[in-house]
């Protein structure tokens, strides 16, 4: 769905506005917040507003990468917006191109940021609007609001993911931490992309961002920073948690081995002694002794009582 509302900042008014009407209410010095979340419509709003052709061709391949880029007649950013969905983080670019008197936003997917900033603008617009700026904060403030709410999701998989290895599982934990760990670091990616956007936005001096909302723009980033921050921390968590595992599977292998080598030790003489007497040699005397199948065994026991009680004594056992 494409809309248009055209804002007066002198007169406090306000209203949706009839795309084929934007470019006359532009002449007529109306502020205008334009939406799009169809592509081709969008470059079509893009030529009737003169926007150059690298930037609209830009606008339309450029779906997966934040970025800032200044063109012939307006501002083209990028910023990724994040959402867990069906227990995976998905990934949307969400465009602004910001000329005279207009702000385009374009997305190819339902952009909950968009939508949350079309639930609260008018507010801010009546209370505290001066410029068309307040749009770029309302979006910078969305977009943080967002990435804290997927940012405590990461944080409850990787809480769920450390409660699992501690109890049974199998080697489908591997790949459920090599997931969380590319989603923490795509997550990560977006808000640093996002954060050097708004600081390009709140540094650079420019027709089409008042100075009077670069400031607001500037605190954002320090948000931003401290998501990004602790993203990278909830990876570092989820790898040394993983190295922990790593370190429990092989703690139990090194006792699964250790009992095994006292098994091969108990046994590696009674072997010996099993092959000797399994020979076939006449000239055995212990093989016409009366007593020798029992004396065997005997001395059997007594090697394996030794070996024990030696075992014990140097805590092997």
């Amino acid at each position: 769905m494409s809309t248009a509302i055209a804002f007066d900042f002198s007169d406090k008014t306000t209203g949706p506005v009839a795309l084929v009407d934007v470019v006359d209410r532009l002449e007529d010095g109306a502020y205008c917040w334009l939406d799009f979340d169809d592509l081709e419509a969008a470059r079509a709003m893009l030529v009737e507003l003169g926007v150059d052709p690298t930037t609209r061709d830009r606008v339309m391949h450029n779906q997966a990468e934040g970025l800032f880029q200044l063109g012939r007649n307006c501002i083209h950013c990028t910023v990724i917006e994040t959402k867990v969905e069906d227990d995976e983080l998905c990934l949307f670019a969400l465009h602004m191109i910001l000329g005279h008197g207009y702000l385009m936003t374009v997305h190819s997917n339902p952009s909950h940021v968009i939508k949350r900033v079309q639930e609260t603008y008018e507010e801010d617009f009546f209370a505290l609007a001066e410029s068309g700026g307040f749009l770029l904060f309302e979006i910078a403030d969305h977009l943080i609001a967002g990435y804290r709410d997927e940012l405590l999701r990461l944080s409850h998989a990787v809480e769920d993911i450390q409660k699992r290895l501690l109890g049974d599982v199998g080697d489908e934990i591997l790949r459920d931490v090599s997931e969380l760990t590319r989603w923490l670091l795509d997550y990560r990616n977006a808000a640093v992309t996002a954060r050097e956007v708004i600081h390009e936005l709140s540094t650079r001096r420019s027709h089409y961002v008042s100075r009077s909302t670069q400031p607001f723009l500037d605190r954002q980033t320090v948000s931003l920073e401290r998501l990004a921050g602790d993203a990278a921390t909830e990876r570092t968590v989820l790898s040394e948690t993983m190295a922990l595992y790593m370190g429990i599977v092989s703690h139990r292998t090194n006792k699964v081995v250790n009992r095994l080598t006292v098994v091969s030790m108990v046994f590696l003489p009674l072997n010996f002694l099993a092959a000797v007497y399994g020979m076939n040699f006449e000239n055995m005397p212990e093989l016409g002794w009366r007593y020798g199948y029992a004396g065997f065994w005997g001395v059997i026991s007594i090697v394996v009582c030794l070996l024990l009680w030696n075992l014990r004594r140097r805590r092997w056992l």
